[in-house]
């Protein structure tokens, strides 16, 4: 019982680092400042 416990506790934990560094790379990937100087906000409306 205690060995399924634990195995579902580590692979929780698994999850959870795998997800925290996917998000960690993708917020320094995706600068959301570039899109501005990329493609600039329009200063009128149409």
């Amino acid at each position: 019982m205690a060995f399924g416990i634990l195995t579902v506790i580590g692979f929780a934990v698994l999850i959870a680092v795998v997800t925290y560094f996917v998000v960690y790379f993708l917020q320094t990937a995706l600068i959301s400042r570039d899109a501005t100087i990329i493609d600039p906000k329009p200063d009128n409306n149409f």
